[in-house]
């Protein structure tokens, strides 16, 4: 019962999406996310649909555990989704034991979201301070488009699940459950031990995030792991009805910090040995490649944060563990075409960005030499038409750029070729037409 009422509000979530994506739009509610909390609320001052959100959430996760993960996450339900066709399809996934899952969201969260925003906050502090703005940012402020998404879907969804096991994404990478572990941890509500334990395992076996239930309500009289989404998989499905949803007095709770850590023994019952396998020895390696992988490519071709490291993170599973079954040379040569794309995109990256630092120094610092300004031009040039020569997506803005280092260059033949490649990536960019008057004199 509790499981089909589960199905059903997660199916009427996704309708509640559709409707306001598609038909009531921004009129009168924009965009509703996590994100909001930090882009609009931290950063701006600013309360939105997004902002209301997360505070919602918060506040929830506090009485009654990370709710909004088990019955109101859209990604979540994709998750689950995939893990449930992938079953039937008798394709089994072994669902892998890390500590990454505790490190990983959190740096993401941190590095993307916490740290930059924040930062911005104490040097730009917002000028009209909290203001109310449920209608902004429009809709698809943060929303790729149509064919990175359908693939972030994929590689988020299936794929992640696929080689990281169940809920892959939300336990490995989601920075929005990082930020509710803090609350989950105090929640009031918890599955607790009521009831004698047979020690089948069938709890663990239907967690959807691949906790290991039955150790930890046998050890602490109660699921410990943040990464818990209330879900009550384990509450319904405990053949001897041991388990309860169960409120507990905060001032009565026990509480020990040793609990919510990772212990050896877990995972080790033979009634589950065989779902998960542990890659705690390779953390700290698969964390580095992970990292360098994804940040290569976060950014480009519109890949948004979570698809990069989506990316990062099957990449380097699949380099670390799933090759090994493999013929040395197929080894070697995999290996080789991802490092050799993380290098190019890294290189694309740097290139850009040292380009625009350059330009953007270039134009605006004052008393500058002579001798200054002819390396800042000629490296910006240099950095610039390396980047359009690796990136496979023309940009207008870099041609621009170019156009207008080539012309103070004295080439006036390459500021006009620049130029016209701008003018066909946008017509009606208005620093086209106005560099392409200034060229035509």
């Amino acid at each position: 019962m509790i499981l089909k009422l589960r199905i059903t509000t997660l199916i009427i979530v996704h309708i509640l999406i559709l409707l306001h994506v598609y038909y009531f739009g921004s009129d009168v509610v924009g965009s509703i996310d996590f994100q909001e909390f930090f882009h609009s609320f931290l950063k701006e001052g600013i309360i939105n649909a997004g902002v209301i959100l997360v505070f919602l959430a918060f506040l929830t996760t506090l009485f009654f555990g990370r709710f909004f993960c088990g019955w109101a996450c859209h990604f979540g339900a994709i998750q689950e989704f995939s893990y449930y066709i992938l079953k039937k399809l008798k394709i089994n996934t072994i669902t892998i034991n890390s500590r990454l899952v505790t490190l990983l969201p959190f740096l993401i969260l941190l590095n993307y979201y916490v740290i930059p925003n924040t930062i911005h906050l104490i040097t730009n502090p917002p000028v009209q301070g909290i203001t109310l703005s449920l209608n902004q940012p429009e809709i698809w402020e943060f929303l790729p488009g149509f064919f990175i998404g359908l693939l972030t879907f994929i590689i988020d969804g299936f794929v992640i699940v696929y080689f990281l096991g169940k809920k892959g994404f939300c336990r490995f990478l989601c920075p929005w459950g990082a930020f509710l572990k803090f609350p989950n941890s105090l929640a009031f509500f918890k599955v607790r031990k009521t009831g004698d334990c047979t020690h089948c395992h069938v709890c663990t076996d239907q967690c959807p995030v691949g906790i290991d239930v039955s150790y930890e309500i046998n050890h602490y009289n109660k699921v410990t792991n943040t990464n818990c989404t209330s879900c009550l998989n384990c509450t319904t499905g405990c053949p001897s009805n041991a388990l309860t949803y169960k409120f507990e007095n905060p001032l009565k709770e026990k509480f020990n910090v040793k609990n919510y850590f990772f212990n050896p023994d877990m995972f080790k019952h033979p009634n589950i040995l065989d779902n998960f396998k542990s890659i705690r020895l390779n953390d700290i390696k698969f964390l580095i490649i992970t990292i360098l992988i994804s940040i290569s490519i976060d950014q480009l071709y519109g890949i948004g944060h979570f698809l990069a490291y989506g990316i990062g993170i099957i990449s380097t599973y699949f380099l670390m563990f799933s090759l090994k079954k493999s013929s040395k040379t197929i080894q070697y040569f995999c290996t080789s075409i991802i490092i050799l794309l993380s290098l190019t995109h890294a290189t694309i990256k740097y290139s850009i960005a040292n380009g625009e630092r350059l330009y953007n120094k270039l134009y605006t610092e004052e008393h500058l030499t002579l001798k200054s300004e002819e390396y800042m031009r000629n490296k910006s040039i240099k950095n610039l038409e390396r980047a359009n020569k690796l990136y496979m997506i023309d940009n207008g803005k870099r041609h621009i750029m170019l156009a207008t280092l080539y012309y103070d260059s004295g080439l006036k033949h390459k500021a006009i070729e620049n130029a016209m490649i701008a003018k066909e990536i946008n017509p009606n960019y208005k620093n086209v037409k106005e560099l392409l008057e200034i060229l035509s004199k």
